[in-house]
């Protein structure tokens, strides 16, 4: 058979080319082309690096770590919904006695052992996959968590709330978890990231209680089941609502992480579904945004009002020194009462009210008590 010894044409591009009509020439992107433009900004590299991510498959193990969160049903998951109660029973107590007695160390203790993070990780990955089963039963377990929680806060609240704590005066930790703000919606997005990204990787599992202590899910519950009993209402509500978040929004970035690992439904339908579940928990992390965004705005005007309080005093007698402040801004105005200390006779509280309200730019109404500090030593022999 006679042999073809034409030489192959050179291409402009840098390509050789064949004269066979039955061998597909090799495409390459001209440096002129608006395609090769596109990859070479910042836009168009995220975009392929995005793209790569997604396309991936995981392996065999990474299926194998998201599959035993919870198992599938039969006797394994009656025994673990039983191993389950006993820990959420366990690290409740835990969390709301150290709430009570204002341990940050007893609380830390509690998220440790508290396991509420399996059932909600369980409740991303089915989301990402669309697997309905096994997304209903971990929002079944994570509903079963949350009430025996409440209860047990509540069990211990009825046991120790009413001899140790004033429902004036609620203990700093009990109070750090009723009055939720967007950092913590910003702490539990970083957090569910993160969970998202070392679940499927047991090389990083190490890692995994680090999450559970950054974003609290049981001390919320416990907060509520205490604050309930001491008939408080709306510190009740806010402690759910810092649940409600650390919940939707660990589902959500949990969710987008796994879907960069390669996570994703097989079948159109199903990729269809992931859309709008995905879109429901965003939806869902906008919904507990918007209380969060006026709790944020009112703690900034706290703290406007109190550096106001406290420049205005420096300014109205630098020898004075504030031992208690409780002040409160609503309807664009302000409360304050103030407890001071300082020696000699006191200038008038008409100059430090005005102060304060040039400074704060706002009514004021103020209460003043001023203590002389006066110091005595006696001997007598």
């Amino acid at each position: 058979m006679p042999v073809d010894d034409t030489p192959a044409e050179q291409d402009p591009a840098g390509v050789e080319s064949t004269s066979h009509d039955h061998i597909a020439r090799t495409t390459v992107l001209r440096p002129e082309s608006s395609d090769f433009a596109t990859r070479l900004t910042p836009a168009g590299s995220i975009r392929d690096w995005f793209g790569v991510r997604i396309n991936r498959e995981p392996t065999a193990d990474e299926h194998a770590a998201i599959d035993e969160l919870i198992p599938q049903g039969g006797p394994e998951f009656n025994q673990y919904v039983v191993r389950f109660s006993a820990l959420i029973a366990l690290s409740s107590a835990i969390a709301a006695f150290g709430l009570l007695s204002n341990s940050a160390a007893v609380v830390i203790g509690a998220m440790l052992v508290a396991p509420l993070m399996t059932p909600i990780m369980a409740a991303a990955a089915a989301t990402v996959t669309a697997q309905n089963p096994r997304l209903w039963r971990a929002l079944a377990v994570v509903t079963l968590g949350t009430v025996l929680a409440i209860a047990v806060g509540w069990f211990v609240g009825w046991i120790a709330a009413g001899s140790v704590v004033d429902r004036r005066e609620l203990p700093s930790e009990v109070r750090a978890r009723t009055f939720p703000t967007l950092l913590d919606l910003g702490v539990a997005v970083a957090a569910g990231a993160a969970a998202g990204y070392i679940l499927p990787r047991r090389s990083t599992a190490g890692a995994l209680p680090g999450v559970g202590i950054a974003v609290a899910l049981v001390p919320p519950l416990a907060t509520v089941g205490i604050t309930m009993h001491l008939g408080l209402g709306e510190q009740s509500s806010n402690a759910f609502l810092l649940f409600l978040t650390n919940l939707a929004a660990i589902v959500f970035a949990a969710g987008l992480a796994l879907v960069l690992t390669g996570f994703r439904p097989s079948q159109f339908q199903s990729k269809r579904a992931l859309r709008s579940r995905l879109a429901i928990t965003l939806i869902t992390v906008f919904a507990v945004a918007v209380p969060l965004t006026f709790h944020t705005r009112t703690t900034i005007e706290d703290l406007r009002l109190r550096r106001a309080i406290t420049d205005a005093v420096t300014e109205w007698d630098d020898e004075v020194r504030i031992l208690d402040v409780d002040a409160d801004a609503f309807d664009q105005r302000a409360e304050v009462e103030l407890l001071v200390v300082g020696r000699g006779a006191p200038r008038p509280a008409w100059e430090l009210a005005e102060e304060i309200s040039r400074r704060f730019d706002a009514p004021i109404d103020l209460r003043l008590l001023y203590q002389r500090d006066e110091l005595f030593s006696v001997s007598v022999r």
